[in-house]
């Protein structure tokens, strides 16, 4: 099984399915159009529904059981983390939002376990903790 991070916006985007060149780029979902209508359905507030895709380590792996026992795998979530918010920056108009979910695939039904928000130009990247079945709106 693998972790999916799906992104969800208020306006639509060109979708790169080509090699990746960017630290971050957005990817069309690869769920079948009921799964992706459960998806969007139980988790997202957003009209535009895709996977979001980064070179780095993978979002989920930046919680606090690694921050304790693979600080170095924290650490390189962290940074991927905050290619994210570059990216963001440039992608939100001011004033706008996305959301952010992390999850098994195969669960993106389930419940989300965390949520919270999150403002662009604060980034408290120490008080938050990504792991499965987290829901994250990120404000511009």
């Amino acid at each position: 099984m693998s972790m999916a991070t799906y992104i969800g916006l208020n306006f639509p985007v060109a979708i790169n399915d080509d090699y990746m060149e960017n630290e971050v780029e957005i990817r069309g979902v690869f769920l079948d159009s009921e799964d992706c209508q459960i998806l969007q359905h139980k988790h997202f507030t957003t009209p535009f529904l895709y996977e979001l895709e980064t070179k780095g380590d993978p979002l989920w792996q930046m919680h606090d059981e690694n921050k304790v026992h693979s600080p170095h795998n924290y650490e390189k979530s962290t940074r991927t983390f905050l290619h994210v918010c570059d990216f963001l920056k440039d992608l939100l108009p001011k004033g706008d939002f996305c959301e952010i979910y992390v999850c098994w695939m195969g669960e993106e039904g389930e419940d989300s376990e965390k949520k919270f928000e999150l403002m662009l130009d604060q980034r408290p990247i120490v008080q938050l903790e990504i792991n499965e079945k987290c829901l994250i709106t990120i404000k511009n």
